[in-house]
């Protein structure tokens, strides 16, 4: 692998594990988890109606997948911090 594809995919893992950890902040700082599963759907919801990728990625159905993908992984993470008993799928 080459040192410019190498440290892309390095920005993009550290990219994902700080996001994750502020998904995880929000989840515990969170008391009502209903409200913050609503948040979430809502959130998920507005980002639909705008412009979430770049204008040269939107019509990409790759990247669509990937994103639905990360979408139901990180749905189901916050499931698992923000309701008690909830235990994640491997």
């Amino acid at each position: 692998m080459d040192k410019t594809t190498e440290e892309i995919i390095c920005d993009l893992q550290a990219q994902v594990y700080v996001l994750r950890a502020a998904l995880r902040a929000l989840a515990q700082t969170h008391r009502d988890s209903n409200e913050l599963l609503k948040a979430w759907r809502e959130a998920l919801e507005n980002s639909t109606a705008g412009p979430v990728v770049p204008a040269y990625a939107r019509q990409s159905e790759y990247i669509a997948e990937r994103c639905q993908a990360f979408v139901e992984d990180w749905t189901a993470e916050l499931v698992e911090l923000a309701v008690p008993g909830v235990k994640r799928r491997n």
